[in-house]
C-alpha cells in the first residue's frame, strides 16, 4: 500500500503551486531560489508548530543522571522539557551548553537553591528524573494532518513574500485555517481523555437538566 504522508518535495510543490509557481523536480538546488525560500518557510513553521508541543512529539522518559557529574544530557532535538510524575512540580528547563542540551533544576536540589544542571541527587525514586519531552519531528514523519496545516501556512507566508496578492492571500488564508483546524481536531482526538469522546457541554446547567456526553448526540437527560 503506497504510505499516504506528503514528502517534503510534494510539500513545497504544493507551496509553489498555491504562488502560481511551476513545480520542481528535486529539493536543494542552488539556482532555484524560490523552492529554496519556500523549503526554508516550510522549516520555520514545521519548527512553529511543533515546539509548543503535539500528541505526535511529546513522550514521558525516565531519565538517569550520570554517575560521575550528575547531569542528564537531553536529546538534540528537544524542544521543550516539563516535569512528569513524581517531578511534576519541578522547575524544569533546558538549555544548550558547549554543543549538547542539559536539563536544569530552576529551583535547584536538596537545598541548594539556583539552577543547576546536577542531579546527583533528587531526593526520590533512586534518582530517577521523571520528564515530559517535547522533540522536533521531521516533516515526512508527521501524520498528514499536521503536514497540510504546515504546508498550507506556508503557503500563505510565501504567497505574501513572492506575490503579495491580496485576492490570493484571502483564499490562501481560508485554506490554511481549515487545515489547521482539522489539524487541531486529530490532535485533539488522539490524546487519551480527549475533549471530543471524554469532554462535557457547559451549556445551562439549569434545573433538572444536565448535559449529557457529547458521545452521546448532545442529547439532554433529565435527573
Amino acid at each position: 500500500m503506497t504510505a499516504m504522508n506528503l514528502t517534503k518535495l510534494e510539500g513545497v510543490n504544493r507551496i509553489l503551486r498555491a504562488a502560481r509557481e511551476r513545480p520542481v523536480s528535486a529539493l536543494g538546488s542552488s539556482t532555484e531560489n524560490d523552492s529554496l525560500m519556500s523549503e526554508q518557510i516550510l522549516d520555520e513553521i514545521l519548527l512553529r508548530e511543533q515546539m509548543t508541543g503535539l500528541h505526535v512529539n511529546t513522550t514521558e522518559a525516565q531519565l538517569i543522571p550520570d554517575a560521575t557529574t550528575g547531569y542528564v544530557v537531553l536529546p538534540s532535538d528537544t524542544l521543550a522539557v516539563k516535569g512528569w510524575n513524581n517531578h511534576v512540580e519541578r522547575n524544569f528547563m533546558h538549555r544548550e551548553t558547549s554543543g549538547a542540551v542539559w536539563l536544569y533544576d530552576m529551583d535547584g536540589i536538596s537545598g541548594n537553591w539556583g539552577a543547576t544542571r546536577d542531579f546527583s541527587s533528587t531526593g526520590v525514586d533512586d534518582d530517577i528524573v521523571y520528564v515530559r519531552l517535547t522533540q522536533g519531528v521531521e516533516f515526512e514523519d508527521l501524520p498528514i494532518q499536521h503536514q497540510f496545516s504546515i504546508v498550507d501556512q506556508a503557503a500563505v507566508e510565501y504567497q505574501q513574500h513572492v506575490m503579495g496578492s491580496t485576492q490570493v492571500d484571502a483564499q490562501l488564508q481560508a485554506r490554511a485555517a481549515r487545515s489547521r483546524a482539522i489539524a487541531r481536531a486529530y490532535d485533539m482526538r488522539m490524546r487519551p481523555n480527549n475533549q471530543f469522546e471524554d469532554g462535557r457541554s457547559a451549556g445551562p446547567r439549569m434545573g433538572r437538566f444536565t448535559p449529557r456526553g457529547w458521545g452521546d448526540n448532545n442529547t439532554i437527560r433529565r435527573s
